[in-house]
């Protein structure tokens, strides 16, 4: 692939979460997700976003999802600010995952007859609900520090892999692999700043990000369902990280954290192998 491609995709996120993060702080990181991505989607097509109103004529997956993501990141930081009740933003996490699968899939959906549809969509968007609820979740009973945001990072360039080499796109690849450059990025910030932890608000706009991706690798690419439902699981795995191992052994979440998640994502890479 071409390093000024590369570029163009990896560099804005990571450049806005370095700024975002280093003034502030863990809880703007989905707002540099969101600008970054908007960024690296506009020079990776050389034009602008499409903006949403003009999506609701002439829709576009990617693009959909592209708003939804940072739609999503927009409500993860204005519940670190307290300006969502905890009560309530699960609930909008879940809606918000829903309303992006559909519009994600609207365009295909008009093709569809009334079971894809509610296969499809309605599947689609209970299971990325689900997923928030898995993450954010998760988030809860992970350890402070870099732990976390590491899994985070590795499963998200895990996934933009194989969208890109499954899924034979190496667009939705890129703009997968730049959202793990942004979290690797405000990783980095520990540097010069005192840490770097993801909260439970989090779990919304990752949540959103991996199944839309990986979701999108089969509907708007070519990747196979047995590996997207590997691809699928990693949320859910997080869940299984025995209680209590967050606060008694950090480094050990970490690890066990990690089997757990990537695990089923490197089998589906290990499958995906021989469509290279």
């Amino acid at each position: 692939m071409d390093l000024e491609v590369v570029l163009k995709g990896a560099l804005p996120p990571v450049v806005a979460a370095l700024l975002f993060v280093s003034l502030g702080g863990a809880r703007l990181l989905p707002l540099a997700v969101g600008v970054g991505l908007l960024v690296a989607y506009g020079l990776l097509r050389n034009e602008v976003p499409p903006w949403p109103h003009e999506l609701w004529s002439a829709p576009n997956g990617a693009a959909w999802l592209l708003w939804g993501i940072v739609f999503a990141g927009l409500l993860a930081l204005l519940e670190h600010l307290r300006l969502v009740p905890q009560r309530v933003a699960p609930v909008l996490g879940v809606a918000a995952a829903g309303v992006v699968v559909w519009l994600m899939l609207d365009k295909l959906a008009a093709r569809w007859d009334a079971n894809d549809v509610l296969l499809h969509v309605g599947g689609g968007a209970v299971l990325a609900g689900a997923a928030v609820l898995a993450q954010r979740r998760g988030l809860g009973l992970a350890p402070k520090g870099l732990g976390p945001a590491i899994v985070v990072m590795l499963l998200l360039s895990l996934d933009a892999g194989l969208v890109a080499l499954a899924g034979r796109s190496a667009f939705l690849g890129q703009l997968c692999g730049a959202v793990a450059g942004a979290v690797g990025a405000a990783c980095g910030t520990v540097l010069w700043r005192r840490a770097f932890t993801l909260g439970v608000a989090d779990g919304t706009w990752i949540g959103i990000t991996q199944v839309g991706f990986v979701l999108a690798g089969v509907h708007l690419a070519y990747l196979p369902w047995s590996l997207a439902a590997l691809a699928l699981l990693p949320p859910f795995t997080l869940l299984l990280v025995p209680r209590g191992l967050a606060t008694r052994k950090p480094w050990a979440w970490t690890v066990v954290a990690g089997v757990l998640v990537l695990g089923p994502v490197v089998a589906a890479m290990l499958l995906a192998a021989p469509m290279a």
